[in-house]
C-alpha cells in the first residue's frame, strides 16, 4: 500500500472544498450506506458554507431557516457537488440519515459536519 503524502491530503481537502456546493435535506429514512447514490426523497437543496479547518479537515454547515416548512418529517441529508454548467452532472459525496425532525416555520435546522481525510 502506498501512503498518501501530506501535500496529497491537502490537495484532497482543497478539491473537496471547491466541489461541495449543495446540501440536500430529504424525507428518505433508509439507513445510509456507501452504496447510496444521493438523497432518496429530496425535499430542499441549500448552499452550504465549507471551510478548511486544517490540512486534513473540512467543516460543512447548512441551515434551513424559518421560511422553510414541510408536512412530512425530514430524515436524511446529502452533501454533494452539482456542476453549474451541466444539470445532469451531480456527485453525491456523503449521506446521513437521522431520527425524524419536523420542520415548521417555528424552527430552524442547522446541519454541521466535520470531514477528515486520513493519509
Amino acid at each position: 500500500m502506498m501512503p498518501l503524502l501530506n501535500q496529497g491530503t491537502r490537495y484532497m481537502i482543497d478539491t473537496l472544498k471547491s466541489r461541495i456546493n449543495q446540501v440536500v435535506f430529504g424525507f428518505g429514512g433508509n439507513l445510509a450506506s456507501q452504496d447510496d447514490v444521493g438523497a432518496s426523497q429530496p425535499a430542499v437543496t441549500v448552499t452550504p458554507t465549507v471551510r478548511v479547518l486544517d490540512d486534513h479537515t473540512l467543516s460543512i454547515e447548512a441551515k434551513l431557516a424559518l421560511d422553510s416548512a414541510f408536512t412530512r418529517p425530514l430524515r436524511e441529508v446529502v452533501v454533494q457537488y452539482k456542476n453549474p454548467s451541466d444539470a445532469t452532472d451531480t456527485t453525491a459525496l456523503l449521506r446521513y440519515t437521522y431520527d425524524a425532525v419536523t420542520k415548521t416555520n417555528n424552527n430552524e435546522i442547522q446541519f454541521s459536519a466535520i470531514v477528515e481525510v486520513n493519509p
